[in-house]
């Protein structure tokens, strides 16, 4: 499809959807009478009303339309961005999206980032924005398996569950998909920005919003059937009672995906939404065998390395590579373990950080490089 055939087919689609009464549902419908939204939009009344669903108000609407400059607009924006469009009706669509129930089959998504074969291995891990420690730390090492394991990890990049996700399979050179409530110009969290410069240089960003949409808090919910529609299977680390991962985990299971969640203490309210799910039906995880003896056909092959010896070290780097060798930490965690104030920590982790043991993350947490996990 040439650049001209792609402008106006993006034209075609916008302009339909902007027509009052026309949502994602009669969309295809149409699609499906006509063939196409040029079709549609060129149609009699008499022909629209035959389509389920197009009431006599909605075909007039579709009738009095007119070229919009607003689409225009946006279309030209869409192209000035550089943004890859993925039309429903394409061979670039991802076929797992095209398996969800038709009502929420998005006729149109953008991305940025590198181009990531959809058909790809896929897990969504969500939760809670307000996360335990344990519960980012868990999201973390799982994405990271997942992540050397060949697996695509998808969540939302809110903070919290997602924003962990995310960098553990950026920190082991995985790919990451992050689905957006907003337009791909804005960055929602902002405190995310970093995270989001990391995942389009290494990873995928994705929309269905056209350009200059704020996060507005009904689009979450929306965007949340894309992130369990693109996976195999949805795991909910942590969620209060009403938290947004319930939401994935209901599209999950109306899309027939497997859903598994992490189970808590009942005293904890961030388990009572994961408890719950178990007590549903969903299975318990406690670790990514868990997800393979559910989805064996996920289970990758993961190359051996070979393995550095480690150079001399003094005992309290000793001690410093013991804390950090099954979780990444912050400074002032480690510090506190080892009864050291924050600059003498700063230093042992900066001779640490020369010899190639560790690296810094996000937040001021380290972790041991690839060589020595």
């Amino acid at each position: 499809m040439t650049s001209n055939e792609t402008k106006e087919k993006l034209t075609h689609i916008l302009t339909l959807l902007d027509i009052p009464g026309v949502g994602r549902g009669r969309y295809h419908n149409l699609i499906r009478k006509f063939g196409s939204p040029l079709k549609v939009l060129e149609a009699s009344v008499n022909e629209l009303e035959k389509v389920p669903g197009i009431a006599h108000a909605t075909a007039a609407e579709i009738i009095r339309y007119k070229k919009s400059d607003h689409i225009n607009q946006t279309v030209a924006k869409i192209i000035q961005l550089g943004w890859n469009i993925y039309f429903s009706d394409s061979q670039e669509f991802p076929r797992k999206l095209l398996s969800i129930p038709e009502i929420d089959i998005p006729p149109v998504f953008y991305s940025q980032g590198k181009e990531i074969d959809f058909d790809r291995s896929m897990i969504a891990i969500v939760g809670s924005r307000h996360a335990s420690e344990q519960g980012r730390q868990f999201a973390y090492r799982l994405s990271r398996e997942l992540s050397r394991n060949g697996i695509v990890v998808v969540s939302g990049m809110a903070e919290g569950i997602d924003s962990f996700a995310h960098q553990g399979a950026l920190d082991v050179g995985g790919e990451t998909i992050a689905v957006w409530g907003n337009s791909l110009e804005i960055v929602y969290p902002p405190s995310n920005k970093k995270l989001a410069e990391q995942i389009r240089k290494n990873g995928m960003i994705i929309s269905e919003y056209p350009p200059q949409t704020k996060p507005d808090r009904t689009n979450f919910p929306e965007r949340n059937r894309i992130i369990s529609g693109l996976c195999e299977g949805v795991v909910v680390v942590e969620a209060g009672r009403k938290s947004g991962a319930l939401i994935t985990a209901s599209e999950a299971l109306k899309q027939g995906r497997e859903l598994f969640a992490v189970p808590g203490s009942p005293d904890f309210k961030m388990s009572e939404g994961t408890n719950r799910l178990i007590q549903s039906g969903a299975k318990l995880i406690t670790g990514i065998n868990d997800i393979f003896e559910e989805l064996p056909r996920l289970k990758g092959v993961v190359t051996s390395k070979q393995f550095k010896i480690m150079p001399e070290l003094t005992n309290l780097e000793k001690k410093i590579v013991d804390l950090v060798a099954e979780t990444s930490l912050q400074v002032d965690n480690i510090s506190r373990e080892l009864n050291l104030s924050v600059p003498e920590t700063m230093e042992l982790l900066l001779a640490l950080e020369l010899k190639g043991i560790v690296r810094e993350i996000s937040g001021k947490r380290f972790m041991l490089t690839e060589d020595w996990i």
